[in-house]
């Protein structure tokens, strides 16, 4: 998910022509009254439905493509209509989610005829091609973990932007989280052993670096020159959740102005907005 930072579109240096257009922006979405707009989300669809193979965990077979919000949807929504945004982003698995790419196209092999009959599911249940998508495969108490960790995380980011007099125009919050729902469970269970067993308190061990090059020489081989190995290792240490401030191209030093309290004003409303989803999971969990 891409989400649009701050109350002010437009640098101070900008012509009046694209300072009066990114204004009127700003007051025709929700970036000019919550600091946040939604820019886009994809979310690979986790739905359980026989075509060819009965094992399809990541991709909506049926339509043939991701569970896409294209930025024309944060551009046309109201304030009041943000959590929907949370909903397509954080499905729970019995959410029904409007694809805003009608109709879905099957594939031409799928066996569908126009009056959208019913291709059979994995447990006897029916899903229609109708443009909706169904049966996440994340569960709610799953879903749960996964926001506590944006949860942090953005808290941690507002914690450093609140000592921060600077600005940023343009810059976005990017968040990443795992969507196969197996490796997402063992990268919340590594993160999670992770964290508990770290003291804070407990200076860093310095590891000797002859020490560290031999170890690493030894676990190289010639036998991994096509990376295996190095896919396991990045696979153990990915987060299951990764939260990034993104695009500076128009950032700078306000020293003495103060915070950027448009920014800030859009995290908090983008915190606001997690912990509201977490409060809709919690009653379905």
């Amino acid at each position: 998910m891409d989400a649009k930072l701050g109350t002010v579109l437009h640098e101070p240096g900008a012509t009046e022509e694209k300072k009066a257009k990114m204004e009127k922006q700003a007051k025709e979405t929700t970036i000019g009254s919550t600091g946040l707009r939604l820019t886009g989300c994809q979310v690979s669809s986790p739905v359980h439905i026989v075509i060819a193979s009965a094992d399809e965990q990541t991709w909506h077979a049926p339509s043939q493509t991701f569970m896409l919000t294209p930025k024309s949807f944060g551009k046309s929504i109201k304030a009041e209509e943000m959590p929907s945004g949370m909903i397509r982003f954080f499905p729970s698995p019995t959410d029904e989610v409007p694809s805003l790419v009608l109709p879905p196209t099957p594939p031409a092999s799928a066996s569908t005829t126009e009056d959208k009959t019913p291709i059979p599911s994995i447990g006897g249940e029916v899903t229609l091609l109708e443009g909706i998508y169904r049966n996440h495969a994340i569960p709610a108490k799953t879903m749960l973990r996964v926001l506590a960790l944006i949860d942090k995380q953005l808290s941690d980011l507002e914690t450093v932007l609140q000592s921060l007099e600077m600005r940023f125009v343009g810059a976005s919050v990017l968040i990443v989280y795992e969507g196969d729902l197996t490796r997402l469970e063992d990268a919340l269970a590594q993160w999670e052993t992770k964290i508990h067993e770290e003291d804070p308190l407990k200076p860093v061990e310095e590891e000797d670096d002859e020490a560290s090059i031999e170890s690493e020489s030894e676990d190289e081989s010639e036998d991994d020159l096509d990376g295996t190995k190095e896919d396991e290792k990045m696979a153990k240490e990915c987060p299951p959740v990764i939260v990034k401030m993104i695009d500076f191209a128009h950032t700078w030093i306000a020293e003495g102005q103060g915070v950027d309290e448009g920014v800030l004003k859009g995290l908090a409303t983008l915190r606001s907005l997690i912990r509201g989803r977490k409060a809709e999971l919690e009653a379905l969990a």
